[in-house]
């Protein structure tokens, strides 16, 4: 009769725990977008609501860059990382699904203007047929004179501020039967006294076809 009684309660207690899940609600989050953000500044405020109306708090996916201090984001280093909308639910409300946002935080001068890089490269470049100088088209909005890097196998050289030559074979340390690499051509331009720097722009372009002699 006990085993019977304490059965019944057991039971019970699990249909009431079943209801007053059913009972609960769902919600959700809507966490603003974050404009970009200058390091001088030294924070931005988080704005996040819970369709429930239960507080939101925030998480930064790396503290060396901004830590959350109530709803402010506080800025310590340049760059990009998450910021996560949290909210853990209660006895009425389930836990929200998780929101994040992007921060964006520039080293900048808040004096200085933003200058941005328009640079574009053909997705391949066919020796045989297309020779092997490859024309460079980048132009900051600023005016100021773009500077080129190479990054990835050394198969050519700037010539100057607007072409990239193609090396013919055995003048790059190597002798090359054929071309079929990708590499990738970066342009940047460091500002001035007028200008915050820009951000870099990276192109990758594939080299293919058979060495010019």
């Amino acid at each position: 009769m006990k085993k019977t009684v304490s059965l019944i309660i057991g039971i019970m207690a699990v249909l009431a725990t079943a209801c007053r899940n059913e009972a609960k609600q769902e919600q959700s989050i809507y966490f603003e977008e974050i404009p970009l953000q200058i390091l001088l500044d030294g924070s931005v405020q988080l704005k996040a609501t819970a369709s429930s109306g239960l507080p939101v708090t925030f998480v930064s996916a790396d503290d060396k860059i901004a830590t959350i201090e109530e709803d402010r984001a506080v800025f310590h280093a340049e760059g990009r990382i998450l910021i996560y909308a949290v909210q853990p639910g209660n006895e009425v409300f389930y836990e929200a699904p998780d929101v994040f946002q992007s921060l964006l935080i520039k080293d900048w001068d808040p004096n200085k203007e933003i200058q941005t890089i328009d640079f574009e490269l053909p997705e391949k470049w066919q020796l045989s047929k297309d020779g092997q100088m490859l024309n460079l088209n980048a132009v900051a909005s600023s005016g100021l004179p773009v500077k080129y890097t190479l990054q990835g196998e050394s198969v050519g050289r700037f010539l100057n501020a607007r072409t990239f030559y193609v090396y013919h074979g055995g003048e790059a340390n190597k002798y090359y039967n054929g071309y079929d690499i990708s590499i990738s051509i970066v342009a940047s331009q460091e500002g001035n006294d007028e200008y915050n720097p820009a951000d870099n722009v990276e192109r990758r372009i594939r080299i293919i076809g058979d060495v010019l002699h």
